[in-house]
């Protein structure tokens, strides 16, 4: 991911390596930042159903999009993987019923 910072007409561009995991129990999806784990989806995966329990990432990376990264690619690995979503946590409902076009078929509702 590129973040562009305006420095008195500069431009700065910062490099971040940005990757996702699944735990190795399967109950977190997991943001790392270089390497630095930044965030992570508590999750349960119950056959086709994946169930969302909260989504936390670490004070310091707050305010970035970095939870809707880890949305985006929760999708994206529902979607590849056939599973349907029960979205228990309130930011995954909430965008859910703020987009349900977009969420429609991944939606265990």
């Amino acid at each position: 991911m590129k973040q562009v910072i305006n420095i008195t007409h500069q431009i700065l561009i910062i490099m971040e390596n940005i990757k996702f995991e699944i735990s190795p129990y399967q109950d977190e999806l997991q943001l790392l930042i270089d390497g630095e784990k930044a965030g992570y989806m508590s999750i349960k995966i119950d056959g086709r159903l994946l169930i969302v329990y909260y989504t936390k990432i670490i004070e310091e990376r707050e305010g970035h999009g970095y939870a809707k990264m880890l949305l985006d690619e929760l999708v994206r690995y529902s979607e590849e993987k056939d599973l349907l979503v029960d979205p228990e946590c309130d930011f995954v409902r909430q965008q859910f019923e703020n987009h349900p076009a977009r969420y429609k078929d991944i939606w265990h509702a």
